[in-house]
């Protein structure tokens, strides 16, 4: 599933997405998780794996295209260096 945010925009994801993958594709966001009590700012090519249950809210610090990628999906994540060097 892919996700637009614009700068400063605030999005509730749940909370239950254990195993699930946030991937940002382009520019850059803060997630915080209830339970942890570390934040992470993703920025582009940067993902984070969602490793419990609790809710998850996502913060665009700038125009921000997420990807929320199930545990089966994760080797369908593109490498950046693939877009330079293989064809598809």
């Amino acid at each position: 599933m892919e996700l637009l945010l614009d700068s400063n925009e605030l999005l509730d994801l749940g909370d239950n997405l254990q195993q699930v993958s946030v991937y940002c594709q382009a520019g850059c966001c803060w997630l915080t998780q209830a339970g942890d009590s570390r934040d992470h700012i993703l920025h582009a090519g940067q993902s984070h794996r969602i490793s419990m249950r609790g809710k998850v809210m996502v913060t665009a610090t700038a125009a921000t295209r997420l990807q929320l990628i199930a545990a089966q999906e994760r080797n369908q994540v593109p490498l950046p260096w693939r877009q330079f060097c293989c064809t598809r």
